[in-house]
């Protein structure tokens, strides 16, 4: 006996939504797929200048192989409209603010200061148009950055990136 809120699914039904799953066609990467993801290796980075360019160096994935761990930069290799997404992990007297850049332009700012209460992170993320060879990277801001940016089993400050089409 069903509830008044529950729905009986019979075998007709069921047949219907597994013929439905069964006709997935199966889609496959473009050999033009770009996409990278990496984060800090160590617990923290000092980063207290001003436009301090932020290298995340333990590199996780980096399809296209356009992300460069050692300058914390990635290279478009061909145009196209590309999603970019960075999380900056703070606690305790530290706050900073920084900045995505594309082609040495600022597209997008975030901010953190967690005043000593709050043990957290702050995410951005932008869907920009990219071309050829421009340069995408993250960086302090020009004021409000004190303290280490932190890394660890908590959270990771990471930066990843797409190309959508």
């Amino acid at each position: 006996m069903l509830e008044s809120n529950q729905t009986e699914i019979s075998p007709k039904t069921n047949l219907f939504r597994k013929a439905r799953l069964l006709n997935i066609q199966p889609t496959k990467a473009p050999a033009e797929s770009v996409a990278f993801y990496a984060y800090f290796s160590s617990s923290s980075i000092p980063a207290t200048s001003p436009h301090y360019m932020i290298a995340f160096d333990k590199v996780i994935t980096n399809v296209g192989n356009a992300y460069h761990p050692h300058m914390g930069t990635f290279i478009a290799p061909r145009s196209g409209l590309y999603v970019f997404t960075w999380t900056i992990r703070l606690w305790g007297h530290r706050y900073h603010n920084t900045e995505l850049l594309v082609d040495n332009n600022v597209v997008h700012v975030t901010y953190f200061n967690p005043a000593n209460v709050v043990d957290g992170s702050v995410t951005g993320i932008v869907v920009v148009h990219v071309d050829q060879g421009d340069d995408v990277l993250v960086r302090t801001g020009s004021q409000l950055n004190v303290g280490d940016i932190g890394n660890d089993f908590n959270g990771r400050s990471s930066f990843a990136g797409w190309i959508l089409m």
